[in-house]
């Protein structure tokens, strides 16, 4: 039973990464257009005396877009960054547990932080708020991009969460039968 739970598992694990990866080639794409666009930008200031209309606002909004689906991206490259100075004197085992619960809380907190985004963008959307020069382009749609992120990076983290609890429930496993 614990084989098929762990094949699951595993299979679960590398479909979601690679949806996560695919959602972070959208933060590639996000900063080379930023690149480009500041380029182009400086390049007309210095030499033509004429900035491209809306470049800032623009960079912006990619900036922002860039930010949320590298998170994604992080996460399937399970790239986050740990600080184990109050840990690294624990136990194995209890390091071992704070690191699940800890994925547990983040998964939540993302799924909290995205239903409040939710509720942002149809704040914003009441208003018909606009960007300043992009007119055409809704803000609470770069709000709701940032929670389906969020959503996507939260259920990266439910699925090593759930990786890493049948790592440990294998561990225990094996442990009790090399003490029988």
């Amino acid at each position: 039973m614990l084989a098929f739970i762990r094949t699951a598992v595993r299979s679960l694990e590398e479909r979601t990464s690679s949806l996560l990866s695919v959602l972070g080639a959208f933060s590639a794409v996000g900063l080379v257009a930023m690149m480009l666009l500041t380029v182009a930008d400086a390049t007309g200031r210095r030499f033509f005396l004429s900035p491209i209309y809306g470049s800032y606002e623009g960079v912006s909004f990619l900036l922002s877009l860039t930010f949320f689906f590298s998170l994604c991206y992080c996460t399937a490259r399970k790239g986050h960054f740990a600080i184990d100075v109050a840990t690294s004197h624990l136990p194995p085992r209890v390091r071992q547990y704070i690191v699940i619960i800890m994925y547990l809380l983040s998964a939540l907190l993302l799924w909290l932080l995205a239903s409040q985004l939710v509720v942002l963008a149809m704040k914003i959307k009441a208003t018909n708020l606009t960007g300043a020069q992009f007119t055409f382009l809704p803000v609470y749609t770069l709000v709701l991009v940032g929670a389906f992120c969020a959503v996507m990076t939260g259920w990266g983290f439910l699925v090593q969460f759930i990786s890493l609890l049948v790592k440990a429930m294998e561990r225990n496993g094996q442990v009790l039968k090399g003490n029988k």
